[in-house]
């Protein structure tokens, strides 16, 4: 952790200012600061900072399916493969933030898992605060450590240890649907951006109604799902189901074992046709094994529409600026501008 941290940080329990109440040795400029206490100045809470990482989660006990999703996530993104070619083509296009936006920007990754995009905000010139519940910020900390300018946090999305207004650009890549609230967390990370600030948060989506199923926006060269909305729909309500019904089962079983399940489902995944019952379609295998496993381990799992993310969007002050394009399953995306009051 590095010392300038400190002054955006808030108590995730009152919001209060925090402080060090334990510190072994006070660090040169960009050190790290390995191990310490920090302390709420209101509350009086305690919170370590372990390995380098603020440990900012509230005290209240951690509901087991939290608990299971934290730990599916742990494992998933501790065996990713690291950052991809084309991670960058896939953050700019996914976010929609504008690459030019970022330079001398302090944004914040809401669910940075092992820290791919964060190298891209990064890579961008951006000071990035990344932030995750799970083991996989051992990678983030481990890199941190070589980036003066990026922050690891671990901390609940729910509530998230920061002041209102602190970050000039958020975004949450395909995270808040595995809160136990999905709205919520939307919520509570609106709030933190800035006014004039941008935010870019994508979700799992559902069919949800046709007249706004046919609505989609649709990447190019996806002409055939244009011609065939109706069709598109069932698939995707049937895929729903199947989905559903598979869950049941593996949200129950040891990560370990859902993990080794993954295996042939992910051969599945270049079969014509069968692809699409699968949960991805990367050309990599590794990278089809963990998102199939990113699919059907964790508990929490919600499904929206853009209809529903837009309103929240309008409910929090935000004005849209993009709506983001998809293929075949929804994948309601939005960019939206934070409106002074």
């Amino acid at each position: 952790m590095k010392l300038n941290l400190l002054a955006i940080l808030a108590c995730p329990a009152c919001g209060g200012d925090l402080k060090f109440v334990e510190l072994g040795a006070y660090p040169r400029h960009n050190e790290e600061v390995e191990e310490a206490t920090l302390g709420c100045k209101l509350c009086a809470l305690e919170y370590p900072v372990t390995g380098g990482v603020p440990r900012l989660r509230p005290p209240n006990p951690v509901a087991r399916a939290t608990a299971k999703t934290r730990d599916a996530f742990g494992w998933e993104w501790l065996r990713y493969p690291g950052s991809l070619p084309g991670d960058k083509e896939t953050f700019l296009e996914e976010t929609m933030l504008p690459p030019e936006g970022f330079s001398g920007k302090l944004v914040l990754d809401a669910g940075c898992g092992m820290g791919r995009y964060s190298a891209v905000a990064l890579g961008l010139g951006a000071e990035v605060v990344a932030v995750d519940m799970s083991e996989s910020l051992q990678r983030v900390a481990a890199l941190a450590r070589e980036q003066p300018k990026l922050h690891p946090v671990e901390a609940d999305l729910l509530h998230p240890p920061f002041k209102k207004g602190a970050f000039d650009m958020a975004y949450s890549q395909g995270v808040l649907h595995h809160t136990a609230d999905t709205r919520a967390a939307f919520t509570a990370v609106a709030a933190l951006v800035k006014t004039g600030g941008l935010l870019s948060v994508w979700l799992y989506g559902r069919a949800g109604r046709f007249v706004d199923f046919s609505s989609n926006p649709l990447k190019p060269g996806r002409d055939w799902i244009a011609r065939h909305r109706r069709l598109a729909w069932w698939i995707v309500l049937i895929r729903h189901v199947i989905s559903d019904f598979v869950r049941v089962f593996t949200t129950r079983l040891p990560v370990s074992v859902v993990y080794a399940l993954c295996h042939p489902l992910t051969w599945l995944g270049v079969i014509p046709g069968l692809k699409w019952f699968t949960y991805s379609v990367d050309p990599r295998y590794q990278v089809r094994l963990i998102e199939n496993f990113d699919w059907i381990s964790p508990p929490y799992q919600w499904h929206h529409t853009k209809e529903e993310l837009t309103r929240w969007y309008a409910d929090e002050g935000y004005s849209v600026v993009s709506v983001l394009p998809h293929g075949l399953v929804p994948k309601p995306g939005v960019l939206g501008r934070k409106n002074s009051k």
